[in-house]
């Protein structure tokens, strides 16, 4: 049996903590309690409420859901333990837990929100440990939520989230800009949903680059003028920028 303590249960840390105490017994895991900084009960959980970081009760891997400026003040308050130590951040070190002998790194790729529930089973959960017993306990637990699981570095894993931030804030902005325009000449936002479900399975299908279409790729720039004396002053250079970009990716004239 795998004894599993979860720190921070926002909306990373609340879904795992759900996720874990919803798989068959038969995987051998038992979430025996979770920590908030405001002493909240976890909707849903049957595990017990902690209330000292300073003493937690044994278990087998503590899993620090928390915010990413925290995960070296919240570990140093863990007294020293046996249990593997791991945190669930894209963009901090593994290093920085290196004050816990069996330390290691959880980190889901994924968007997580508190209004939707996530499919696990679809997500590669990436894995970095101090050494092969603490790899073992983190394979364990990856497994039973999901059979995608990859072992990336601490160099790797920064620019992967960095590579995430692209294309889940920067595209969703991008999203929210499209509505902005949308509605301001009130037209039915979801005019655009086929064109947003085919540009991502598209994308998917044969690559992003290979996808690209639009004014920029083409150098139509009547279009882009037109684009740009429709758009407010401060979303110009958003616009500029962007489009800059895609021509230096395709080798086109700027």
């Amino acid at each position: 049996m795998i004894r599993i303590i979860i720190i921070g249960t926002g909306n990373i840390g609340g879904h795992l903590c759900n996720a874990f105490e919803n798989v068959p017994a038969s995987n051998n895991i038992l979430v025996t309690g979770y920590y908030n900084r405001a002493q909240k009960e976890l909707s849903g959980s049957n595990a017990a409420l902690l209330t000292d970081l300073n003493n937690l009760p044994d278990s087998d891997l503590i899993l620090l859901a928390v915010p990413d400026d925290a995960i070296e003040k919240v570990s140093e308050q863990i007294k020293a333990t046996k249990a593997v130590i791991a945190h669930t951040s894209g963009s901090v070190a593994m290093s920085v837990l290196q004050n816990h002998k069996n330390h290691g790194v959880f980190y889901l790729p994924q968007s997580f929100s508190s209004s939707r529930k996530p499919s696990f089973e679809d997500i590669n959960i990436c894995l970095e440990s101090s050494s092969k017993e603490v790899n073992k306990v983190l394979e364990m637990v990856a497994v039973t939520l999901s059979r995608k699981r990859e072992q990336i570095n601490s160099s790797q894993r920064k620019k992967l989230h960095l590579a995430a931030v692209y294309m889940n804030n920067f595209v969703n902005h991008c999203y929210s800009k499209a509505e902005e325009i949308m509605e301001e000449a009130s037209i039915d936002t979801h005019l655009l949903d086929a064109l947003m479900r085919e540009t991502l399975e598209k994308a998917i299908a044969l690559s992003p680059k290979s996808s690209q279409t639009g004014p920029a790729i083409r150098n139509d720039s009547r279009t882009i003028e037109k684009h740009l004396l429709l758009l407010e002053k401060e979303d110009r250079e958003m616009y500029r920028s962007i489009t800059k970009s895609i021509q230096k990716t395709h080798g086109k004239k700027l």
